[in-house]
């Protein structure tokens, strides 16, 4: 992550175009509007607060513990309004780029030579929001993105970075796929749309995380019955609805003391009542209490974060 904000959106390469190269943007803003976009394929992160994504309908919240992938001509929007500027970074991919990386690591090497220019097929992407990268070193290669871009003499280090997402990207698809065969379900069809379902019941939680959610609302979201939602949820992510919001609450408690608030602020804005419960489950998530870690940033500094004014989408 930068220290020290662009001024500005901040776009490499600088001629770069949207629908055509291969494009990192990163900038920060209170206030921005989108309507309607279709881009490219793309994976867009916040380094910063929380910005919610408008896809067929959905608000798809995206925070620093999630990322959203939309896929080549999917229309979004996005209406940014807050008291305290956000800060987003987002990949977009040239058309065709993922399909060829596709392509290669999975053709042999005589047939890479003997067709070099042979036609890449198209990958049915699952667009929708993702909470589960299972080390957080997808999201983590994205937020620092902007920042080494930046700093590149010659365009061949960037050139790597995309390869190497477009090889994360499709090896986080295989986690999906594994999570899709856990479905309690039969038929190929009957999983993949449960599975579609139980991706909008996590959407909802994740987006009312650090309110009063309910087994029942989250279940409505997804239009099941709490038994089908709880059952597969729980098959299918590896943890229960309530586990998932309770780490959910600890991820944004823990944003929070890095911001510089105190332990007890923190456990109450997250919707813990006990301090004493709040810390048992931070150090059992994190490895040390609360104190800790807002003693680290408050000496390193980090908590402290300048503005612009402008973002995109």
């Amino acid at each position: 992550m930068a220290t020290t904000p662009h001024q500005g959106p901040y776009l490499f390469p600088k001629r770069a175009q949207i629908g055509q190269d291969n494009v990192v943007l990163n900038a920060r803003a209170k206030h921005h509007r989108v309507d309607g976009f279709e881009g490219p394929l793309s994976i867009k992160t916040v380094l910063d607060g929380r910005v919610a994504w408008i896809v067929g309908g959905r608000s798809l919240v995206v925070d620093r513990s999630s990322f959203l992938v939309l896929s080549a001509g999917e229309r979004y929007g996005m209406d940014i309004a807050e008291a305290k500027p956000v800060e987003t970074c987002c990949v977009f991919f040239a058309p065709g780029f993922v399909e060829r990386v596709a392509l290669d690591a999975t053709s042999s090497l005589n047939r890479a030579l003997d067709s070099p220019d042979r036609i890449a097929p198209s990958l049915p992407y699952l667009s929708a929001l993702h909470t589960d990268d299972r080390d957080h070193s997808f999201v983590s290669h994205i937020h620092t993105l902007a920042a080494r871009c930046e700093k590149l003499l010659a365009p061949s280090g960037f050139e790597e970075d995309f390869s190497l997402l477009a090889n994360a990207l499709l090896a986080f698809y295989e986690q999906v796929r594994e999570e899709m065969a856990r479905v309690p379900a039969a038929r190929a069809a009957t999983k993949k749309e449960l599975y579609r379902r139980l991706l909008a019941g996590r959407e909802y939680i994740h987006a009312h995380g650090t309110e009063e959610v309910s087994l029942v609302q989250a279940a409505k979201a997804a239009c099941l019955s709490p038994f089908h939602f709880h059952r597969g949820f729980t098959k299918a992510f590896g943890q229960t609805p309530h586990s998932y919001v309770t780490g959910l609450r600890l991820a944004e408690a823990r944003r929070l003391l890095e911001s510089g608030a105190s332990a007890l602020d923190a456990c109450l804005d997250v919707g813990f009542s006990s301090p004493s419960g709040f810390s048992r489950l931070f150090r059992a998530q994190f490895g040390e209490p609360p104190s800790a870690i807002r003693r680290k940033f408050a000496r390193s500094g980090k908590n402290q974060r300048a503005d612009s004014s402008t973002l995109f989408s």
